[in-house]
């Protein structure tokens, strides 16, 4: 019964060890580590916010005449991209000191920019070129409009160990003479 209870009790200390909060990346931690490219590229982040970019052919109007009535028909293709909320992703490129480019799916030229600078947190958010009020991100080698999550921020889970040393001396006691 006892070595049950020891196998539970490990179990819970391994499970709570391996449920690390998904914190922030942001400007800070990059430089309080002094985090290389290649310790960025080796780091899993997650994305904070569901995120969908949508990209769409031009609208295309046919137009007839049939039994005295105009009929107007419209066709437009959109194509969404949609990342969910928590999905992992790796840094493909450092770009520079505050920026960074992210992909959340295999494939060349998949990464989505995030930046830290302009940022009052220092957080790494979702960089893209303002047009016409709208945001505009490449994505594939294509462009895409934020249709939703321009909040999204990176996220990364951090662990601390602490290795400290004790030496401990027991003092002996002194008597009178």
């Amino acid at each position: 019964m006892k070595n049950i209870k020891a196998q539970l009790g490990l179990l819970a200390v391994v499970l709570l060890a391996s449920c690390s909060p998904k914190i922030p990346f942001t400007q800070a931690v990059r430089e309080k580590y002094k985090l290389t490219n290649q310790e960025l590229s080796k780091l899993q982040f997650y994305i904070s916010d569901e995120v969908t970019l949508k990209n769409g052919t031009p609208t295309e109007v046919d137009k007839a005449v049939e039994d005295g009535k105009l009929i107007i028909k419209t066709s437009k293709n959109d194509e969404l991209v949609v990342i969910k909320s928590k999905t992992p992703g790796t840094v493909d490129e450092t770009v520079d000191l505050t920026t960074v480019k992210v992909a959340f799916e295999d494939g060349m030229n998949k990464g989505i920019v995030f930046m830290s600078k302009g940022d009052k947190n220092g957080y790494y958010r979702l960089a893209g070129v303002q047009d016409g009020g709208r945001f505009k991100i490449s994505y594939n080698n294509q462009e895409y409009y934020l249709y939703s999550g321009s909040g999204a921020v990176l996220l990364f889970k951090k662990k601390s160990l602490k290795d400290i040393q004790q030496t401990e001396k027991v003092a002996k006691g002194k008597r009178v003479n």
